[in-house]
């Protein structure tokens, strides 16, 4: 299990409340940058580092539990997937109070935690649909990065640490949108993965799990239930979970998949399309309403990084010799028939680190090609939609002699600009870096009703 000690720059220290007070301007409203049920959010530069100063609110009988919770719970772990505890005040003032004509004094306990301030802010002011927002990549990196550490939590230590609260707002994300889990006020510690149960409720509604709200139960599956309802909320906007109940599973991995191909426009890398689908399976079965059938934190773990090895395995096999973008099929089969235009589908595969330019050739009085020219982006797919146009007369014995050819040429940055593109396309083929060529012949495949499907 990795410590990433490196993380942390140093163990927390004492801060004086006097030190904090002046460092937020005791405490005004112009340095505060959040706040929640324990406490408020100030932000302060002390030694020259910006800080984010929690300061517990006044709650006989909670603040004590609350802040011993977070304390000792921020003081075991550290992770890169963790906000960093970098200092504390726990102190007792008197403070006298005017009663009865008279002055008395009164304890006054204080309480505060300091942390590393995180320039993104919390990961619930980030949601939004498919259509804006966030790009994927940012998106994968902060499922993935929430979901280590919350495997660092389960599992960094002897004794397991049960977030409980696990919600975007409690997500936080660095200047590089790197998420880091943090308020800890409502986790626990325990000596195992055993099944506990509580006589309260404790955490927000919409990221408990049934078997909690109904029975009071806590396991590490609770964590794991909050942990599906923020990835759909990523992938499919704030209302998420509320989409995916809806309507069957199979029916929404479509519907999201499809959505994330229109606003990729369609060109989407094949590490891309697996990160999407896994990502939607993992959340689905993190809601699962029988606990048993959700994943354990670990076993998620384990299937984003298959993902990623899969990934580096696909770009370890580029070769500066492979100039081609991969074909298939390796020949065109048009279902024939009468006055009638056929349609079916090549797709190129671009597995090289660059952008792939691409010509079609063929006989333009029988054939088009939908985009007959075009680019295709680094370890991605391209879909070419060839049509034959209306015949008026079927070929003797359904024989065809016809080819489509296929040239291509990986393009040098000075070509990527897209006046080059559009403008000189032809010029950029017929250089004198080697052209690829590949030849697919036409098949005519007999009589049909209709026409091959297109993929969406």
């Amino acid at each position: 299990m990795e410590n990433n000690s490196q993380h942390a720059s140093s163990t927390p220290t004492d801060i004086t409340l006097r030190l904090l007070e002046d460092i937020t301007h005791d405490f005004s409203e112009e340095h505060k940058v959040g706040s929640g049920g324990y406490g408020q959010v100030f932000k302060g530069v002390h030694n020259g580092v910006e800080i984010a100063v929690k300061k517990l609110h006044h709650m006989p009988g909670l603040d004590d539990v609350q802040f011993k919770n977070e304390f000792n719970n921020l003081m075991r772990v550290q992770h890169k997937n963790i906000v960093r505890l970098v200092g504390y005040c726990y102190e007792i003032r008197h403070k006298h109070f005017e009663q009865n004509g008279g002055y008395v004094f009164a304890q006054m306990v204080e309480r505060a935690l300091c942390f590393e301030y995180l320039e993104g802010g919390s990961l619930d002011k980030h949601l939004s649909d498919e259509s804006c927002g966030l790009d994927w990549d940012t998106r994968y990196k902060i499922i993935k990065g929430i979901s280590e550490g919350l495997d660092y939590l389960h599992n960094g230590s002897k004794e397991s640490i049960f977030h409980l609260d696990l919600k975007p707002a409690n997500i936080l994300l660095d200047k590089n949108m790197m998420p880091k889990i943090g308020d800890f006020g409502l986790s626990r510690l325990f000596a195992s993965t055993a099944t506990y149960t509580t006589k309260k409720i404790i955490g927000t509604a919409g990221y408990m799990p049934p078997e909690y709200i109904d029975k009071r139960k806590i396991s590490p599956k609770f964590d794991v239930f909050s942990l599906g309802v923020i990835i759909l909320q990523v992938m499919v906007g704030p209302l998420g979970y509320a989409k995916c109940a809806d309507m069957p599973s199979e029916e929404f991995i479509e519907l999201v998949l499809g959505n994330w191909g229109k606003r990729l426009q369609a060109i989407m890398p094949w590490h891309t399309s697996q990160q999407l689908k896994t990502c939607i399976e993992i959340a689905l079965r993190c809601v699962e309403t029988d606990r048993a059938k959700r994943p354990t934190i670990t076993e998620i773990v384990d299937k984003l990084k298959k993902i990623d090895t899969a990934k580096r395995s696909l770009i370890g096999q580029s070769s500066e010799s492979a100039v081609c973008a991969a074909m298939d099929p390796l020949e065109l089969r048009f279902p024939f028939e009468l006055n009638k235009e056929v349609s079916c589908v090549l797709q190129l595969t671009n597995r090289t680190d660059d952008t792939i330019a691409f010509n079609t050739k063929m006989n333009r009085e029988k054939y088009y090609a939908q985009p007959d020219k075009g680019t295709v982006p680094p370890w991605s797919k391209r879909y070419i939609i060839v049509t034959m146009r209306a015949q008026e007369n079927t070929p003797p014995d359904m024989q065809c002699n016809d080819m489509f050819l296929v040239q291509s040429r990986r393009l040098s940055k000075e070509d990527l600009t897209p006046d080059n593109i559009a403008e000189h396309f032809t010029r950029l083929m017929g250089k004198a870096v080697v052209v690829d060529e590949e030849k697919l012949p036409i098949v005519y495949v007999g009589v049909a009703s209709t026409s091959t499907p297109i993929p969406r």
